[in-house]
């Protein structure tokens, strides 16, 4: 004769929703991603009028730090 199991009292618990935060932004950045630096050429690296556009080396692009 085997013994039949009762079912438990207690109920389980539920965990607590994780509480949703933002990221940061990237100070580099400001969120964008991108930076942009100014085109230098020749051997004296000199500044012309031009910029460029890459991704932020802090945040590889993300936007978050």
């Amino acid at each position: 004769m085997t013994t039949a199991k009762t079912p438990s009292p207690r109920k389980p618990r539920r965990s607590k929703p994780a509480a949703v935060t933002t990221p940061e932004k990237c100070g580099t950045c400001d969120g964008s991603g991108e930076t942009t630096t100014t085109v230098r050429v020749g051997r004296k690296r000199r500044e012309i009028g031009a910029t460029q556009t890459g991704l932020c080396p802090t945040c590889f692009g993300a936007g978050t730090a």
